[in-house]
């Protein structure tokens, strides 16, 4: 817990300035096609960081190498020196590649001014791809040593950098909307390279690089093998997230608003309409979720050889993600009007178009608590050493994902696609608590009575909270203006919080004690079991 507060308190303060980010960039840009242009071109370099980075490089490096350094800290130097090396190369020639094709694709196609756009964004962004890999595997090399600022802080500088490029292309130079896009799409590359140097900076007094790999074979091959079971599903994953983006998202940008003679369900700024929902639930999902998978499953690599305390701390992480999941949902979808109108509305952004946000978030919302449990449970097989059944799931996951999105897609619109995630995400959460109950225990009984007791106990402060709001929190008119969306989002926040803080003192203690990174009360600091 005092490493998941470490990455929380750098997290919460990278999402207040990826909201800043997100709101100039939406004014500036609006829900048009270059908000559309921009979103997806900056969701391919993303995707590359999410499946070499902190996905299928961080799953299978970070337990072998927290087991290298528990047992030969320079066995663990060398192994690191390798993987860094290779990702390095073969990345780097990756995004070499795509560049030339990126070039060819502008001189030998005939494509139309929108399309153009969001080729010239994607090759200023795409040296970022590289650089946030490796910021990545560094980070988790971080992690394993206890230390988690430099990669719970490479996202302010990527915000740092973004808004830098905004402010001063649009306010102080005066640029078109068009130009600034350009500027913006440059400072992404520049402050993949800024993240990287803090990283090696970080570890400068933890790590000595090496040019020899004697005795890393073993585990090099070892680390591949689990590697790829991972690559296969994230693959699958981000495939599937890049069609949604650049086929079924960026349709009317490259091809117009029919489909086979047929009027086509998706406008130009669809794709704007669904980034910026997407940004607003995944700030609590950031803050308190992934930061508490991220501070886990170092942890949990170390005791995978621990069965009964592995299984301890797996319970304790669920529990917690529960605690805090639950209520954020409930929240979010409280609050989703007012939330999008005083960050987003404004500028390029009409009430008309954060309306549409809006009703894109309430269907995003289920995601804050089901990937606040689900990250938590994949890292614990991965931690066991355990890549391919997770891979499984989300293989399955991911089909149903894409057909309910599309068919959710012709009735709701981009609201469709946003629900179709949240459905199939709950599916994937159900498949894995129910695998990690019967394997990750010894017993076979991850989800014990305490536990699911635990979770009870925070559903019903949740519903205790939302009943509190109901009755309390419709004082306020629901029409007015940007400052009354202003009032009322202070109101509903804090009453929400009280409340459901007032109601955890009595029911959920346990929780709020390992929040506050103590065991509870008449419980022994080391004790890793359940205590209630």
């Amino acid at each position: 817990m005092r490493h998941a507060r470490t990455f929380a308190g750098l997290t919460l303060v990278s999402r207040v300035l990826g909201l800043a980010r997100d709101a100039i960039l939406a004014r500036l840009f609006g829900v048009t096609a270059l908000g559309t242009a921009f979103a997806i071109a900056f969701q391919f370099p993303n995707t590359f960081r999410r499946l070499f980075g902190e996905g299928a490089l961080s799953a299978a490096f970070i337990p072998e190498y927290a087991q290298l350094l528990k047992r030969d800290p320079g066995l663990a130097a060398r192994f690191s020196s390798l993987v860094v090396a290779v990702m390095t190369a073969a990345l780097g020639a990756v995004v070499v590649i795509m560049e030339l094709a990126l070039f060819a694709a502008l001189v030998g196609m005939e494509l139309p001014e929108n399309g153009r756009r969001a080729v010239v964004l994607l090759a200023l962004m795409l040296p970022f791809m590289p650089t946030v890999c490796l910021t990545a595997i560094l980070g988790g090399m971080l992690q394993t040593h206890g230390r988690f600022a430099a990669q719970a802080g490479a996202p302010i500088v990527l915000n740092l950098c973004m808004i830098a490029a905004a402010l001063v292309g649009s306010r102080a130079l005066g640029w078109s909307a068009e130009s600034t896009a350009l500027a913006v799409a440059a400072s992404v590359s520049v402050a993949g390279v800024i993240q990287t140097l803090w990283c090696l900076h970080d570890l400068r007094s933890n790590v000595t690089w090496s040019r020899a790999f004697d005795g890393v074979r073993g585990p090099a091959a070892r680390m591949f093998r689990r590697m790829l079971p991972v690559i296969v599903g994230l693959g699958a994953l981000q495939v599937s997230t890049l069609i949604e983006s650049w086929v079924i998202v960026a349709w009317p940008i490259y091809q117009g608003g029919t489909i086979l003679g047929s009027p086509y369900p998706l406008d130009v700024g669809a794709g704007a309409a669904l980034t910026n929902a997407q940004r607003l639930y995944q700030f609590p999902l950031g803050i308190f979720g992934i930061a508490l998978a991220t501070a886990a499953f170092p942890a949990l690599a170390r005791l995978a050889d621990e069965p009964a305390r592995f299984a301890a701390t797996l319970r304790r992480s669920i529990r917690l993600a529960a605690f805090i999941g639950l209520p954020a949902t409930a929240g979010l979808i409280w609050v989703s009007s007012d939330l999008v109108s005083v960050v987003y509305e404004g500028g390029a952004i009409s009430a008309a178009d954060a309306a549409r946000i809006a009703r894109c978030l309430v269907n995003y919302a289920a995601l804050v608590g089901t990937y606040s449990v689900t990250h938590v449970l994949t890292r614990a097989f991965y931690a066991k050493g355990d890549t391919g059944l997770p891979t499984k799931v989300s293989l399955v996951t991911i089909v149903l994902s894409l057909g309910l999105s599309v068919a959710l897609m012709w009735p709701m619109k981009e609201s469709g696609l946003a629900m179709g995630s949240s459905l199939a995400a709950v599916v994937q959460l159900l498949a894995l608590g129910w695998l990690a109950h019967r394997r990750l225990s010894p017993d076979r009984r991850l989800l014990d009575r305490g536990t699911a007791a635990s979770i009870a106990r925070s559903a019903l402060a949740t519903g205790m909270m939302l009943a509190g709001l109901w009755a309390l929190g419709g004082v306020w008119d629901t029409a007015g203006g940007r400052m009354v969306a202003w009032v009322r989002l202070g109101w509903c926040c804090g009453l929400g919080g009280a409340m459901f803080l007032a109601t955890a003192l009595v029911f959920c203690r346990t929780e709020l004690a390992w929040l506050r990174g103590g065991p509870p009360d008449g419980a022994p600091r080391d004790d890793p079991g359940e205590v209630d």
